[in-house]
């Protein structure tokens, strides 16, 4: 079963960074913490998954 969230790029984004203001309590540990997350997951979606290359 799978379970899919309707958000956009730009809520995902602030989310994570007042997530991460919270966590670290600074504004520039936040944003870059934030950078390396969104690059995360949008390198994971952009990768050919091991199935599809089989």
């Amino acid at each position: 079963m799978t379970t899919t969230i309707d958000t956009n790029l730009g809520e995902l984004i602030s989310n994570f960074y007042e997530h991460f203001l919270k966590l670290y309590g600074d504004e520039e540990l936040a944003s870059v913490a934030t950078a390396a997350v969104i690059n995360d997951l949008l390198g994971q979606a952009m990768a050919p998954s091991h199935e599809a290359a089989a």
